[in-house]
């Protein structure tokens, strides 16, 4: 080797030795991270494998430690390994990898400053305060500190506390009393004020008397702003009493104010404007449909429950109300129409913007009757067997929202039920006839008459499992077609969960026209299963079809949260109609007959029977054959003479008497098998007797019957869907606005364990409406006590509600503000009135 490649101890540099003690070592959830310490230097060696990553300061207040420790909780590292690691606590840990995620430098700038970013005495507060109390001062210090919260709040849009500013007006006042007491001594010259930055050099430049709020009187949008802080509370006293509501027919309820009322469900404003447009959906106004979508929305599931709401508030914000439960029933039967129905529906799809999709999954939801009417029965997945049941087919689309169904019974199968569904929804939604869309439905669909069907119209496509697949070797033998991933969040967005996909791609080898998609997935516990999907849309990219068909849980989950928070198990009324008034709006089918069924399921139960007994008799056969076999082997190793079996004391050997007993068991038990073969076979001849003896009267029964007639003459009826169709009209209207609203506070919170309880809270909260001549200003108290943070994300919401302008529903069109007050802005007055 040449000198040039192994060069002497004078051209080799002298690398230092690092020796540091391991801070964070490897585990199951971290395999590659390891930290070391390096004491003399206050550093962190961070190696990735046995390759040094990265070196940052020990400090946890400098910025490069925050982002590692934010990097190592984003990789999925145990948060209390890191906790005990770096002695940070896990929500802080939570809010540096958030901010790493978020892609906003200043939101990263703020939660690394940690709490110095929340001062709102900033360096140009300080230095605006310094360059002003040279004027001011001179004018006198009494109310100084008003008139510079007053000017910040004008400049800088920054509220301020008398005693935020009091530590530098201090300050500014001791330094005034020095230079005035050594105004005769030679003053040295003094150190520079702080530079105000450029912003505030603008505006102090720009005439700050100018920017100040002027005495003359507000615009009359403006009068409802309502400040933080109020400098008086707002007084909901009773007494005066208001006047006496206005009677029913007449509106609005609410006056013209000036006033001031306490409201019980004040919340229900924040839905005004869907409260508005749901009483337009018929021709003229209808204020039923307002008044029970914001029953829905406060928590009356149905007609019975509105009792419990307060109807006077009520009146107030919605105008003309309905009171008590038995004229809101005469109402429902008046309003449950088709017409109504459909016009809802319509409503309900516009507001989800349904047009604008092509996916929808179908899934049938069953509710079990309990009643005595005589209803058919059918499978019940809650109570896991056969019962009296009420089935509604939903419409979902692919982001789970429910934009249809049907409410009828067990009379037609669910894919009779799935096929006559498509045109009711092409024309209750106003969709074209050309427009193609995907079905995505479950294994009830499955079957050759269904495929057959979708084969000949080209203007939908259908996608579902594949009934009765058997799992195959994996990896197959000709190849993956492809894999994935698909991530779900559980508690926030950034609590996702891995589930990988590998997939087969191809024909179905059972009919060559339909496409088959074989998957395995592995969940993020490493189990795996194997599906297969069948579909006939051989265009479509095969990770469109895995994702519909793995995202089905969507809707599937929400039934629960429909029946818990808005009823749709809610049977709403007990009248039925027997089938005889139906006989012209079903579609009667032939079917086998009740007599010949009957015979049908007889003779199984006795073939069933006879199974069971010839299988006995076939293995009591084999066991009888073995044990011959044992006895005649047992006799043959027993000695000839009794002389011979005794040992020599005179007594048995133990291995002859163990034989001896084996054989009397064996021979115990040949006998039984003699004494119940001839049992058994007896059984066996007498129902092959009885079964020869159903052969002439099933042959001489019809063999098909009208289903329809058979129903009539069982006396059988059908619950009537109208007034329960309606009401969940409604109960799925109300579940998508409401849904509609939280998203935006979903997404701020970031909490998906509370989220909707908490804006449920919202909603359902009372408060105090202060009434002017063109606005409402709305004072939301909720009963449940909101962390700042929480305050911190509804307060932005409710501003952005506000730009949209909303309007009191009562007709009156009077603006609503609103804001989210405090329970120590409320001065309460009791003055009870005297009964006669």
């Amino acid at each position: 080797m040449s000198s040039e490649s192994n060069p002497g101890p004078a051209e080799v540099p002298i690398q230092p030795i690092v020796t540091g003690q391991l801070l964070l070592g490897t585990d199951k959830r971290n395999p590659l991270f390891t930290i070391y310490v390096d004491e003399p230097e206050e550093r962190l060696h961070v190696y990735y494998g046995l390759e040094l990553l990265e070196v940052v300061c020990a400090d946890p207040q400098d910025p490069s430690f925050k982002l590692l420790v934010g990097r190592l909780y984003n990789a999925g590292l145990s948060v209390k390994a890191l906790a005990a690691t770096f002695q940070v606590d896990r929500k802080t840990m939570q809010r540096w990898g958030q901010a790493l995620l978020s892609g906003d430098s200043q939101e990263l700038f703020r939660v690394l400053e940690g709490r110095r970013a929340a001062r709102k005495l900033t360096p140009e507060i300080q230095a605006y305060v310094k360059t002003r109390w040279a004027a001011l001062s001179a004018q006198g210090t009494y109310g100084i500190s008003g008139r510079l919260r007053q000017e910040i709040k004008g400049v800088f849009k920054v509220q301020l506390s008398a005693e935020v500013l009091r530590p530098l007006i201090g300050e500014l006042k001791r330094e005034g009393a020095a230079q005035q007491a050594e105004s005769s001594a030679p003053v040295p010259a003094p150190e520079p004020e702080p530079e105000p930055t450029v912003e505030v050099a603008r505006e102090v430049e720009a005439t700050i008397a100018s920017q100040l709020p002027q005495p003359t009187a507000q615009p009359l949008e403006d009068q409802g702003k309502v400040s933080e802080k109020r400098e008086t509370p707002c007084d909901c006293a009773l007494a005066p009493p208001p006047a006496p509501l206005p009677p029913a027919a007449s509106a609005p309820a609410l006056g013209p104010g000036p006033q001031t009322l306490w409201c019980d469900h004040a919340g229900v404003l924040l839905m005004a404007a869907k409260l508005s447009a749901i009483a337009q959906v018929l021709e003229g106004s209808e204020p039923m449909f307002k008044q029970w979508l914001a029953s829905l929305l406060l928590g009356a599931l149905n007609i019975e429950q509105t009792k419990f709401l307060n109807w006077e508030d009520l009146q107030l914000m919605l105008g003309r109300i309905v009171r008590f439960t038995h004229p809101q029933r005469q109402q429902l039967e008046r309003l449950a129409t088709e017409a109504a129905c459909q016009a809802l529906l319509a409503f309900n799809a516009r507001q989800l913007k349904a047009d604008t999709g092509s996916d929808f999954y179908f899934d049938p939801h069953t509710k079990h009757y309990p009643g005595q009417q005589n209803v058919l029965k059918g499978w019940c997945p809650a109570i896991r067997f056969a019962d009296k049941v009420m089935h509604s087919d939903f419409v979902h689309t692919a982001a789970g929202e429910p934009i249809y169904f049907d409410t009828t019974d067990n009379f037609a199968d669910v894919r009779q039920r799935f096929f006559a569904l498509l045109e009711p929804v092409r024309r209750v939604l106003g969709w074209p006839k050309e427009r193609v869309m995907t079905w995505v439905a479950d294994r009830a669909v499955f079957g050759q008459e269904g495929f057959e069907k979708v084969l000949a119209d080209p203007t939908w496509h259908l996608i579902t499992w594949e009934k009765g697949y058997t799992a195959q070797s994996w990896p197959p033998v000709g190849g993956l077609s492809g894999s994935m991933m698909l991530q779900r969040a559980r508690n926030h967005a950034t609590d996702l969960r891995s589930y990988h996909l590998e997939y087969v791609d191809g024909l179905w080898g059972k009919d060559p026209r339909l496409r088959q998609i074989v998957v395995q997935a592995t969940n993020p516990d490493g189990r795996t299963i194997q599906v297969s999907i069948l579909t006939e849309d051989l265009q479509r990219p095969a990770q469109q079809i895995i994702r519909l068909m793995f995202s089905r849980w969507i809707q599937e989950n929400d039934f629960k949260y429909l029946d818990k928070h808005f009823g749709i198990n809610q049977i709403t009324s007990y009248q039925a109609l027997d089938y005889e008034q139906l006989r012209q709006q079903v579609e009667d089918r032939q079917v086998c007959g009740g007599e010949r069924k009957a015979l049908r399921e007889q003779r199984r139960q006795g073939r069933a029977k006879q199974s069971r007994l010839l299988l006995i008799e076939e293995q009591s056969n084999y066991k009888e054959a073995r044990r011959q076999e044992q006895i005649t082997r047992l006799r043959q190793q027993q000695p000839p003479s009794p002389d011979q079996q005794a040992s020599p004391s005179g007594e048995p050997s133990a291995a002859t008497a163990e034989a001896a007993q084996q054989l009397a068991k064996l021979q115990r038990a040949q006998a039984l098998y003699l004494s119940t073969q001839k049992t058994r076979r007896q059984q066996i001849q007498d129902l092959s007797r009885e079964l020869s003896q159903l052969d002439d009267p099933i042959a001489a029964t019809q063999k098909k019957e009208s289903r329809l007639e058979s129903l009539i003459a069982q006396g059988m009826v059908r619950m009537d869907p109208k007034k329960k169709r309606l009401m969940d009209v409604l109960r799925i209207t109300a579940r998508n606005c409401f849904y509609a609203a939280v998203a935006p506070f979903k997404k701020a919170y970031d909490n998906y364990r509370d989220d909707h309880d908490y804006f449920r809270q919202l909603i359902q909260a009372s408060g105090v409406l202060e009434v002017q001549a063109e606005q409402i200003v709305v004072h939301l108290l909720p009963r449940v006590n909101y962390s700042p943070r929480l305050r911190r994300v509804i307060q932005p919401l409710l501003e952005k509600l506000n730009e949209a302008k909303p309007r009191l529903p009562d007709g009156s069109n009077r603006l609503l503000r609103f804001r989210l007050a405090r329970k120590s802005e409320v001065k309460l007055s009791l003055q009870p009135e005297v009964l006669d």
